[in-house]
């Protein structure tokens, strides 16, 4: 057996290299501590740091660029002394940055390799804190490792051999037994759990472990059963079963006395009647509904009107085929019936045609000739409908035909140069009475309407109301159409000019300019006095709202306050009354008593 290792650490060997890579590979770059043991001269902390400075495949070792010396001087100025730091940045170890930095400073200085091997031995770049520690040159972790000696110590081959066993076997016996002493602890564990809520259901509050010294000794509720009561030794005594069994017999016998044993055919008659009464219940239900039913049809008959149809149209054609199809359709009815198959087959349709559904055109015409069968109203209201353009085209499947307007009858015929106020049977005003327009104010196109408007109500006043009114006269019928027709003669002649590009360029010139701008500006200013003037006419309105608003709260709750004072007052005025009534009463009671003392007296 090895003497115990108390001092953990030295330089590395190819065998620990080796066996460090090929436990990173099963564990991971987490579980150090298992690391760790199969290297017995190694701490976890050692071997994480062997894999990070040394053995780790991302670590940079070729030559170093310009653009890396250039960052890695920038870097120890920023940082100086913090390598640990740095070399995360530069992709190296600390080791390879601290060596670069001194060669870097030493071929700056102009030292030669004998003064450089002279300064070895001091400390360099040492400093407080764990950051220098790779300046030193005393960590093994980033130095190569030793070769192997021919003949390996016998603590060297235990450790590979020990090693190749755990590294190599995943289901041996000691898997095997950790695997079954889980298990074993999850089943204990999951049992102990089930008997602790089995006794917090029952009301009895535990712990799995017990932390008291003083309680241990009292009872153990996972290893005893609790509340048990345990059964006497001896023989047991069933006096007590004995009575309570003879009084539950006697109880039953005197329900059996009174009431009577029940048969199971006696139980299944009544169920029968029941069932049958059930049934007859639903019946007369049924029946009466069907009456009801009935009786609204019979109502609804007697409200309705007579349906008055018209005269058959069927010619002696249609009445063969409809013979002809019911003499078809009995045959085949007749031949299903002779058949002596218990399921019925397909029968097929009388005409042994597909259904097709009926074109839109046929149920136009069909909803036509229907409408046409339709009698004349007796009370027939006159009803002016509008007139429509003959000019408008109708959809393709729809001909003219059979959209087309009936005819007017007893329907007053108004001309196209009739005014609508006549027409709707409005009032029409008196043209002497009308105001007159101020012209000051107005533009050219407002006293043009104005007077077109006076000229039109003085014409149709002349015309309905009073033929004595100088005016000029309306148009007749002819004259109009004639009117019409040489204006649209002048408008066919007439030709509209064409428009060149030319016309619709606009001045470049800058007085074009400057009046476009002055042009804006002026309408830039009347928008905002028109836009001052309407938020002051608002914020008054708001005032002027505010104080009616508050007007009519404040006379609200006087209206309020009068009619509370208005309901006290009448109440004890009713009082009063009462009061005074009553006091009156009891005056003339008085009064009366006084009288007839006197008399008494006087006697």
């Amino acid at each position: 057996m090895p003497p115990p290792i108390y001092v953990k650490g030295g330089q590395w060997t190819n065998v620990e290299d080796q066996i460090l890579k090929a436990a990173v590979s099963k564990y991971g770059l987490t579980q150090w501590a298992r690391v760790a043991s199969l290297l017995p001269k190694k701490t976890a902390k050692q071997a994480k740091a062997r894999w990070t400075e040394y053995l780790n495949p991302n670590i940079k070792r070729d030559e170093w660029s310009l653009e890396e010396d250039e960052q890695l001087l920038r870097l120890a100025k920023l940082m100086p002394n913090q390598w640990r730091s740095i070399s995360p940045v530069m992709g190296r170890t600390p080791a390879q940055c601290v060596e670069r930095y001194q060669q870097l400073l030493d071929r700056t200085m102009g030292l030669n390799q004998d003064e450089v091997e002279e300064a070895e031995d001091d400390l360099k770049l040492a400093g407080p804190g764990i950051e220098t520690m790779p300046a030193l040159g005393n960590s093994y972790e980033s130095l190569p490792s030793r070769p192997d000696m021919e003949e390996m110590d016998e603590d060297e081959q235990e450790m590979l051999s020990e090693a190749t066993a755990r590294l190599s076997n995943t289901l041996g016996k000691k898997a095997k037994r950790k695997e079954r002493e889980r298990m074993m602890r999850e089943n204990r564990r999951v049992t102990l759990l089930e008997k602790r809520r089995e006794l917090k259901a029952a009301g009895v509050r535990m712990s799995l472990e017990s932390k008291n010294k003083k309680r241990r000794k009292e009872f153990d509720y996972n290893a005893d059963i609790p509340h048990e009561h345990k059964p006497p030794p001896g023989l047991f005594d069933t006096t007590e079963e004995d009575a309570k069994n003879e009084r539950e017999r006697l109880a039953f016998q005197e329900k059996v006395n009174f009431k009577g044993m029940d048969a199971p055919e006696e139980k299944k008659i009544a169920s029968e009647k029941d069932e049958e009464a059930k049934a007859n219940k639903r019946s007369r239900q049924r029946i009466s509904e069907a009456g009801k039913l009935f009786a609204e049809a019979d109502e609804q008959n007697i409200k309705r009107r007579k349906l008055d149809l018209p005269a058959p149209g069927t010619t002696s054609a249609d009445i063969m085929t409809i013979n002809n199809r019911i003499s078809d359709s009995s045959i085949k009815i007749l031949q299903s019936q002779n058949k002596t198959s218990d399921f019925p087959e397909k029968v097929d349709n009388v005409n042994n045609k597909e259904t097709k559904k009926p074109s839109i055109r046929k149920l136009q015409k069909v909803i036509q000739s229907m409408l046409a069968q339709i009698p004349e109203p007796k009370n027939e209201a006159d009803m002016q409908l509008p007139q429509f353009d003959v000019n408008v085209g109708l959809s393709d499947d729809i001909s003219d035909s059979e959209v087309a307007i009936p005819p007017k009858s007893d329907v007053q015929q108004t001309t196209s140069s009739s005014n609508l106020v006549v027409l709707r049977g409005l009032s029409i005003p008196d043209p002497k009475k009308l105001k007159s327009l101020d012209e000051q104010g107005c533009s050219e196109l407002d006293k043009a309407i104005a007077h077109e408007f006076a000229k039109l109500i003085q014409a149709d006043y002349t015309k309905y109301v009073d033929p004595a009114l100088n005016s000029s006269g309306t148009l007749e019928d002819m004259d109009f159409k004639n009117v019409q027709r040489e204006i649209g003669e002048e408008l066919k002649r007439t030709v509209a000019p064409e428009l060149t590009e030319e016309n619709f360029i606009l001045p470049r010139t800058k007085a074009a300019v400057d009046e476009c701008f002055r042009l804006l500006e002026s309408l830039h200013a009347s928008a905002t006095d028109i836009d001052s003037q309407l938020d002051s006419n608002a914020s008054e309105y708001s005032l002027a709202l505010e104080e009616k608003y508050t007007a009519i709260a404040t006379a609200s709750l006087e209206l309020q306050a009068e009619s509370i004072n208005e309901a006290v007052l009448g109440f004890i005025g009713s009082l009063e009354g009462e009061a005074i009534q009553n006091r009156a009463k009891s005056l003339t009671e008085l009064v009366a008593k006084t009288n007839r003392a006197k008399s008494t007296c006087l006697t």
